[in-house]
């Protein structure tokens, strides 16, 4: 067998000579994917920052927005405050009559619940006259 040229100067230049192109065009290749991901990176990175400062944006106008429908919107208490005590005597008294809660609440313009509420109340005051003076007997309303 004839190895003579691989001993041969030319042989051996043009060996390294396609070596340091190979070598040459991957390291090229290389540095352009590196630099394509980078720029594909860093229009992420300014996506995200962009995506963050909105989500910021919103998130102070959601706590901004709190304080201004509270301020707006009447507290569900404020119902119950609308009830004063002659609007109280007459659902008691509409009650002792024998009128439904519902009837009640039609008839005096207020809510359902506030005449339950009102109601309840008064049995739950009753209840604990009589836990506390059972001698004494339900108390007595006079019109």
């Amino acid at each position: 067998m004839n190895l003579d040229w691989i001993l041969s100067p030319a042989m051996q230049g043009a060996i390294m000579t396609a070596s340091f192109l190979g070598s040459l065009a991957i390291w090229i290749i290389t540095k352009m994917e590196t630099r394509a991901a980078w720029r594909e990176l860093e229009a992420l990175r300014t996506a995200t920052e962009a995506k963050i400062e909105d989500l910021a944006a919103q998130l102070r106008l959601l706590q901004a927005a709190p304080v201004a429908e509270i301020a707006q919107a009447p507290s569900p208490f404020m119902a119950v405050q609308g009830l004063n005590l002659t609007a109280r005597a007459k659902v008691l008294r509409m009650n002792l009559r024998g009128e439904t809660p519902s009837s009640i609440a039609a008839a005096l313009g207020v809510q359902y619940e506030e005449v339950a509420l009102v109601l309840k109340l008064d049995r739950m005051l009753e209840a604990s006259a009589f836990v506390m003076e059972p001698s004494a007997g339900p108390p007595l309303l006079t019109n």
